[in-house]
């Protein structure tokens, strides 16, 4: 028998409690069809039942978590040169440096191991003899940079705000220039995506109710902030 869970959200401001509901649900990455909306025609709330199996504690998967300490770091660059045979060649130093950069960025080791088969426009990376060693690597990962020398977006976090304009509300085809063929109309671009994701948030916080606490905090830092003259 399935059980469930309930959860209420009510409010007396106005807001659009089912739209509420609907980006909880998707930010905490529950399928749809395993989660229930109610509207309560009565009073102010909305209802979100949720299967007990979905809010049952997980174990992360390893290789998509993020990697922080050195020692994290450490453990993640042994993974990568066993999954990799191109890395065999790289001296672990010159390894652990040159990952360290992009764990930094927010990416995982599934993300490294992507950018070390793919290219950042999706095609595959040549394998075989020849294609090995330090030059090799760095290679490939300058190709996950812009042209000042910023780490890109890693697919992962690509496709988290690619969701976030979904979530939104924004075509999949904002971004993309006009004359794009429409078969490849699939998707925002990056920069529009991260632009969409910071929109996103801003609404999610202008929506939220702005408590006493909060007003005072923000008059603290104000008079602490030092401006530049004008």
């Amino acid at each position: 028998m399935t059980t469930v869970a309930e959860i209420r959200i009510s409010s007396d401001d106005g807001f659009d409690l089912r739209r509420l509901a609907a980006a909880l649900t998707e930010s905490q990455g529950w399928p749809r069809d395993q989660v229930g909306i109610w509207e309560n025609r009565g009073g102010n709330d909305v209802v979100i039942t949720v299967d007990d199996a979905l809010l049952a504690p997980s174990t992360p998967d390893p290789m998509r978590r993020p990697v922080h300490t050195r020692s994290d770091v450490h453990r993640a660059c042994e993974l990568l040169r066993h999954r990799d045979p191109s890395l065999r060649g790289v001296a672990f130093p010159e390894l652990r440096d040159e990952a360290a950069r992009f764990f930094s960025a927010g990416w995982s080791i599934a993300d490294l191991l992507h950018a070390l088969s793919h290219r950042h426009d999706g095609r595959p990376w040549p394998l075989g003899e020849g294609y090995a060693g330090v030059e090799w690597l760095q290679h490939r990962l300058r190709n996950w940079k812009s042209d000042t020398g910023d780490i890109r977006p890693s697919v992962s976090q690509e496709s988290a705000q690619l969701r976030v304009v979904g979530r939104v509300g924004l075509p999949p085809d904002i971004g993309l220039p006009d004359d794009e063929a429409p078969v490849r109309r699939q998707a925002a671009s990056p920069a529009t995506a991260r632009a969409a994701a910071d929109d996103a948030r801003r609404l999610m916080r202008a929506q939220t109710r702005t408590t006493s606490e909060t007003l005072e905090h923000r008059d603290r830092t104000s008079a602490r902030m030092a401006r530049p003259p004008r």
